[in-house]
């Protein structure tokens, strides 16, 4: 699971999760925190469980978006 900080809009559960260069991360799982500018987990997808954390291409101050 990975949790990030919301800087807009804040997305409905449920809505995928993609890096900058389209690859599917996975799923908006909860929201919580401030509501100004809240956190949000993200579900890992299945798929990318079976790598590590350097395969999914997902670091730190890294930006993420939804669909």
């Amino acid at each position: 699971m990975l949790i990030v900080r919301n800087s807009k809009q804040t997305p409905p559960i449920g809505s995928v999760v993609v890096t900058n260069t389209m690859k599917r991360v996975g799923t908006v799982q909860e929201i919580f925190g401030p509501v100004s500018r809240p956190y949000i987990s993200v579900k890992i997808d299945k798929i990318n469980k079976k790598h590590d954390d350097s395969e999914l291409h997902v670091s730190e101050n890294q930006k993420l978006y939804t669909l």
